[in-house]
């Protein structure tokens, strides 16, 4: 009976041991906070938003549907913030088709530009487990203009088929915008380092005027008189859906005491092969 005692004794130990070990593993799984880097790719479904101008803002827009993609930093703060700066190749865009009622004209004007944008958000995240963390991200971010391409077409009586290209007599060169959004991270480590993975959608609005300095003051020839109207500013607005791949700079076998341990080991052996 006394034997029995001490083994049911040594396996309540075991077993709190082992509770207390797991619960250990997983706060250090909160604990270990390190910097990843990685890329990202998605959807970018865009609109433009006519602020203060009521004829082209009435007008049926098309959504336009554009791929975007970019590297990222996921730099944690804490167990529950980081900052996730990114820098990411972005097409926003619009498209207009409508029936111009005064001469029955059918117009078709689509617009696409290209942007690198510099995003500085920060997210606030929910660490349920270490792999489900919601998360909300608000941000700012700033493009500048590369290019694009603007399609005019008027059908009889006023035939035009014309392309001309996105540049400083019709585009603005710098973008300025916010977003926020909600998302979703998994975090597992896999060869001693932290494979982080973020899937999320973030609603975007521009605050800087897109219409170009040309435009406003006149100077630039408006090929499509149909749509062509400067009055307001012209906003890029749209939803992005992305998914961003990143692993740790660090790895756990780099980390303080596993490095003590394999010295620790290598000494040992030298320590025998040296009568030691």
């Amino acid at each position: 009976m006394k034997k029995f005692c001490i083994f049911l004794l040594m396996l309540a130990m075991f077993q709190v041991e082992t509770q207390a070990q797991a619960r250990q593993n997983k706060k250090k799984q909160y604990e270990k906070q390190w910097i990843c880097v990685g890329v990202k790719g998605g959807v970018n479904i865009s609109q433009m938003m006519y602020w203060r101008n009521p004829a082209l803002n009435q007008l049926p827009e098309d959504t336009m549907f554009f791929p975007t993609g970019g590297v990222f930093a996921d730099i944690p703060l804490n167990n529950y913030f980081s900052v996730a700066p990114e820098v990411m190749y972005v097409r926003r865009g619009t498209g207009l088709k409508y029936t111009h009622l005064p001469t029955g004209c059918n117009v078709h004007y689509t617009m696409k530009v290209h942007y690198v944008d510099l995003r500085i958000p920060v997210e606030f995240r929910w660490p349920i487990t270490p792999w489900i963390q919601p998360y909300l991200t608000v941000g700012a971010e700033g493009g500048v203009r590369l290019g694009g391409k603007i399609l005019m077409q008027r059908s009889a009586p006023y035939l035009l088929n014309d392309s001309i290209g996105v540049g400083s007599a019709n585009m603005a060169l710098f973008y300025g915008g916010v977003y926020a959004g909600l998302g979703i991270r998994s975090k597992v480590e896999i060869g001693g380092r932290d494979l982080l993975l973020k899937l999320a959608a973030t609603y975007h609005q521009g605050l800087t005027n897109t219409y170009s300095a040309m435009e406003k003051q006149g100077t630039a020839t408006a090929s499509n008189v149909n749509v062509y109207n400067d009055t307001g500013s012209r906003l890029p607005q749209g939803l992005e859906l992305t998914l961003g791949v990143a692993v740790s700079l660090k790895s756990l076998g780099k980390d303080a005491c596993a490095t003590f341990s394999h010295d620790r080991n290598r000494r040992r052996g030298h320590g025998r092969s040296s009568g030691f």
